[in-house]
């Protein structure tokens, strides 16, 4: 397996979650309804194999498919390649456009509910984010339904004894990976789990974080860009900055700032200790500083800009490194 802290690894695993981000949209990237699971798989192997980094891979197991309707959400996959041909990655993807659930668990952030739900053996009294913990959930029971016949944690259990097997998201998808790796260090004692989160809001409290840091210690990388909104969720006080992040050249829309400011006011109100995991360890955070994009007109446009498409150039690619939608709608 490629060290974390090498700038290749980072590429490989932000290409990987890219990809499945983008795996039910079609060719001209308009989401698919009803996707396949098959169509989904073929999605993922053709625009691995077509990025600069990432290809080599073949799927595993997977992807399973969390169906909202007519479209999917949670497409969760576990990859197995690269270099060696036995680095093990799950994926799983962010908010998907379309996907209602993907959005109330982005924002249904109280009531919190106790880790213990989850991992009967964190001895600390940690809460995360009712939509976190549905997410989570729902990834976990989802099964495949090709390929291999199961849950993520039957196919895991099978691999060889004391292999390496590393969790990677982008935002939701980070957030989300960040308790199933704890979910799956309890579950699976005989295997290593590292954790590679881009763009991920935080999932759970302090108590939640002070716990990650130490099961994950030197095996959890948390990338952030500081022009970056979503990683600023939940706290108040970060909130509350990523109302002026961007100056008054970027004129904030009322939709956005009545959302972040309710937001607010929930965090407040409910004393609620939202709290990222690796905050001031220089071996599990990744402090990526962004520049302006003058092509955003707006609020909006900056922040969707510096959520997915400023991430490639910090990590030294350069867009159409990774097969996905273009900015701009060019």
């Amino acid at each position: 397996m490629t060290s974390l802290d090498s700038i290749q690894q980072r590429q490989i695993s932000l290409t990987h979650a890219y990809v499945v981000n983008n795996a039910a949209l079609d060719t001209s990237w308009k989401n698919i309804k009803n996707p396949s699971p098959n169509l989904v798989k073929d999605n993922i192997l053709s625009r691995l194999n077509g990025s600069k980094v990432g290809g080599g891979y073949g799927v595993a197991w997977g992807p399973a498919l969390v169906m909202d309707g007519d479209y999917a959400a949670h497409i969760t996959v576990v990859l197995i390649g690269g270099k060696n041909e036995n680095d093990i990655v799950v994926v799983t993807s962010g908010t998907l456009a379309d996907s209602l659930k993907d959005q109330v668990d982005d924002l249904d952030i109280f009531p919190m509910v106790p880790l213990q739900n989850l991992i009967k053996s964190c001895p600390v009294p940690a809460n995360i984010a009712q939509g976190t913990a549905d997410g989570v959930n729902a990834i976990l029971s989802a099964p495949s339904t090709i390929g291999f016949q199961g849950t993520l944690c039957d196919f895991l259990g099978k691999q060889r004894s004391g292999a390496t097997i590393r969790l990677v998201g982008h935002s939701l998808g980070g957030a989300l990976m960040s308790v199933v790796a704890l979910y799956l260090k309890e579950k699976l004692p005989g295997f290593n789990f590292s954790c590679e989160t881009i763009a991920a809001p935080t999932a759970g409290d302090g108590f939640f974080a002070s716990y990650f840091n130490k099961q994950m210690a030197g095996n959890a990388l948390r990338l952030y860009n500081t022009l970056d909104v979503i990683p600023m969720a939940w706290c108040a006080t970060s909130l509350d900055f990523s109302l002026t992040l961007y100056g008054p050249a970027y004129v904030l829309d009322e939709g956005t700032k009545e959302m972040v400011c309710s937001s607010i006011d929930t965090v407040t109100n409910n004393n609620l200790n939202y709290t990222q995991w690796g905050m001031g360890s220089a071996n599990m955070e990744l402090r990526l500083c962004g520049e302006l994009q003058s092509k955003c007109a707006n609020y909006q446009a900056q922040s969707g800009y510096q959520h997915i498409y400023e991430y490639m150039s910090l990590l030294g690619l350069q867009l159409g490194d990774i097969p996905m939608p273009p900015p701009f709608g060019s």
